[in-house]
């Protein structure tokens, strides 16, 4: 049975907030049959207002998403109930690379790793060193690339396994 962790390490393509990519949904059964239920996407006021768990229910009856509190921890499920990508914002305490947190400036991370930015989904990513994505860990800033806004704070990290989506 896994739990949220609020201060839990951040691991590229690996796990954060208590949770690790490509476990099965049914080792959360305990939090969603205590959670409240929507069998659509909440809104941002619902959000807002979510103080404990909220799980979106896909047409399969499947959970297909597991908001913690108002949108901190965001956990996506696959139709196969596998975890492939957690979205960690405000109020997530835990670290990537021990320093970097939400509100730390984009540049520390991409002084870390050379980032690329996607202006499809506005996140920054870890280039490969040839120019492509380096997939597992995305930096949300001010929905622009580091060049346009050189003094955006990290604002959300997604941890993902595009391979399971």
């Amino acid at each position: 049975m896994r739990s949220l962790d609020l201060d839990a390490e951040i691991l590229s393509g690996d796990s954060a907030a208590g949770f690790k990519l490509g476990m099965h949904v049914s080792e959360v059964d305990a939090i969603i049959n205590s959670a409240a239920i929507l069998h659509r996407s909440p809104s941002v006021a619902e959000l807002r207002a979510n103080s404990g768990v909220l799980v979106v229910i896909a047409p399969s009856n499947a959970a297909k998403a597991v908001f913690f509190g108002d949108d901190k921890v965001r956990l996506v499920f696959n139709a196969e109930g596998q975890l492939y990508c957690i979205f960690l914002f405000n109020g997530y305490r835990g670290a990537y690379r021990q320093s970097i947190r939400i509100g730390t400036p984009l540049k520390q991370a991409n002084a870390l790793h050379q980032l690329l930015f996607d202006d499809g989904d506005e996140m920054s990513y870890v280039d490969n060193g040839d120019g492509e994505i380096l997939p597992g860990i995305a930096f949300g800033g001010s929905s622009a690339a580091l060049e346009a806004d050189s003094e955006q704070t990290i604002s959300c990290f997604c941890v993902h396994d595009w391979s399971q989506q």
